[in-house]
């Protein structure tokens, strides 16, 4: 059942999975993926956003929903490139009545909502803020807006304003931006999800934003 529909779920990122029944109630389900280890943001997609892809893939069939209907709890273990097991995580009933089919299929498709992208991306709102000490800039939160973009607000100290306030300063921080590698990689790790755009808000420590600076996938063109 599983191994048939997962053929749907095959990606850059995905390089092969299986599903073995392990015991009478059940049934274990391996993801090898192309992960390094080496992007966070990758592998925090990764745990995030696959156990609810493969649960899609089980309740999508009549067999899966009855497996679930009976009790039977699926084990989901996604590996690394290298072996090493990132994710080890059950698929029950339960773990999956906060979620609607329809939600499910959405993120699936690349059509989820701007609610549904902040669930995915609160994992990495728990880590916030996050302190630059090399410069004083804080990154206080990371978001998707009613436009599916995704925004970070960066809080700066008053010595980093005055550069944002420089005449032509946007184009500079931009230029240097669309060079850094990890640009491209968050459109690549995220296009799946439906993400528009990045937006930058940098704010005072009282929240009034500095300057905005939006980057699109045209831009790295």
């Amino acid at each position: 059942m599983y191994n048939r529909s997962s053929s749907m779920m095959v990606s850059s990122m995905i390089k092969s999975s299986k599903a073995t029944s392990t015991g009478p109630d059940e049934i274990t389900i391996e993801v090898n993926t192309a992960h390094q280890g080496s992007d966070d943001m990758e592998g925090q997609l990764i745990t995030s956003s696959f156990p609810q892809l493969i649960g899609q893939a089980i309740k999508s069939e009549k067999l899966g929903q009855e497996l679930l209907d009976s009790g039977v709890k699926f084990n989901l273990k996604i590996y690394g490139a290298d072996g090493r097991v990132i994710a080890d995580e059950a698929i029950d009933q339960n773990k999956l009545k906060g979620t609607t089919q329809q939600d499910l299929s959405s993120i699936a498709s690349g059509n989820a909502t701007s609610s549904q992208l902040n669930s995915v991306l609160e994992v990495f709102n728990k880590n916030l803020p996050m302190e630059d000490k090399a410069t004083g800039t804080k990154v206080i939160s990371i978001k998707a807006d009613e436009n599916k973009n995704i925004v970070y607000t960066t809080e700066v100290p008053e010595s980093y304003q005055k550069m944002l306030e420089m005449d032509g300063a946007e184009q500079i921080i931009k230029d240097e931006m669309l060079r850094m590698p990890q640009i491209r990689q968050i459109f690549s790790k995220t296009e799946a999800l439906g993400v528009k755009n990045l937006k930058y808000l940098y704010t005072d420590v009282k929240g009034k934003v500095i300057k905005e600076i939006t980057i699109t996938k045209e831009d790295l063109k």
